[in-house]
């Protein structure tokens, strides 16, 4: 199998470069690497195609895609012989990149799996907060963009929850429209036929000229409905086209215009004063359970009383610290420090007061 070296690697965290968008030339193309002769002749058969999605994910679901040492990766691209790739880990940002190649008889059925281990990590952490009476859609749910659902997800709870998968591929809005149609004619169909939940956000990803297809439903229907939209995208490909990529980035990095000039950092800039900003900080793990209280009720009061969007990561054995994610408003975010601090120099107090 051929494909271009530079989208990706064998490793687990790709070298492509996310610190900043790329302007691509008419050599190169995001969506399929088709060969010239499936150009140049319309019988060919797609299935042997070559193509290439990118998936946008959380820093939480990256790590269930990936694995313990890159075990879930590693099979997958063995399993259906695809090359597969997550950007690296940036400071401050929510979302990861997937990039993932191979044959449309393979990438369908490499993409259902990646999204099944996603729903795994989730009925675990389920399980877990619910052994623990807290609340699990703080972790395994979003409530910002980019991250953010476009169409209303099943309950925790529910059965179809547990049996639903859940997608967010990344498509340049040159190609939106082969996957919507004429009128919506063909996002119905291919929702119809496939019995699949498909909507297209309206705007695109921040600096890029990228849109989210978000895609939700069971293992084989999903599946169905990739292998359709894989044939849509290359029967339809015109030839390459510039696509400008989203790359996630920290909320106070500087951003790339898209005519590629630094933008100024100001007290105007939206990532300062506007909607969201993420910052995380750690405590102790022995404090955590003081942090989130009595069945989460300290917790929520931090949030309540602060609107800001509190996350506590999982306990890992191996740390002596629990780190906490932080989105909101900048006055929210410092809001909910003082709190967090104020609990906590109160804790430390109660405990040197009860051992004296």
């Amino acid at each position: 199998m051929t494909t271009s070296d530079s989208l990706f690697d064998n490793t687990i965290n790709s070298d492509i470069n996310v610190n900043r968008p790329e302007y691509l030339d008419s050599t190169t193309t995001n969506i399929s690497q088709v060969n010239n002769n499936d150009n140049e002749n319309d019988s060919v058969d797609l299935d042997k195609s070559l193509i290439t999605y990118r998936v946008l994910v959380s820093r939480r679901e990256a790590g269930a895609i990936i694995g313990k040492e890159g075990s879930n990766i590693s099979q997958i691209r063995d399993q259906f012989d695809i090359k597969a790739g997550v950007s690296k880990v940036v400071d401050g940002c929510i979302d990861r990149i997937l990039t993932i190649s191979g044959r449309v008889e393979n990438i369908a059925d490499a993409l259902v799996n990646i999204a099944k281990f996603v729903l795994e990590a989730n009925l675990i952490t389920i399980e877990e907060c619910e052994a623990n009476n807290t609340n699990p859609l703080r972790l395994i749910s979003y409530e910002y963009p980019p991250l953010r659902p476009l169409s209303p997800r099943p309950n925790y709870k529910s059965e179809e929850f547990r049996t639903n998968l859940f997608l967010r591929l990344l498509i340049p809005n040159s190609q939106i429209g082969t996957l919507i149609g004429k009128g919506g004619e063909r996002i119905r169909s291919i929702q119809e036929d496939n019995n699949i939940k498909m909507v297209a956000s309206k705007d695109f990803l921040e600096n890029s000229n990228e849109r989210s297809i978000e895609l939700q439903g069971t293992f084989d229907n999903l599946r169905n409905a990739l292998y359709d939209i894989s044939h849509y995208l290359l029967r339809d490909y015109q030839g390459t086209t510039s696509t400008l990529y989203y790359h996630p980035c920290s909320p106070l990095e500087p951003r790339f215009s898209r005519n590629n000039h630094v933008s100024n950092l100001n007290r105007d800039d939206p990532r300062i004063v506007g909607k969201e900003i993420i910052k995380k900080i750690s405590f102790p793990n022995e404090y955590i359970g003081a942090l989130i209280g009595k069945r989460g009720s300290r917790i929520q009061e931090i949030r309540n009383q602060s609107h800001c969007a509190v996350a506590i990561e999982n306990e890992n054995e191996n740390e002596d610290e629990r780190e906490i994610t932080l989105v909101g408003t900048k006055a929210a975010v410092d809001r909910a420090i003082e709190l967090l601090n104020m609990y906590y120099q109160r804790e430390q107090k109660r405990r040197l007061n009860s051992a004296e």
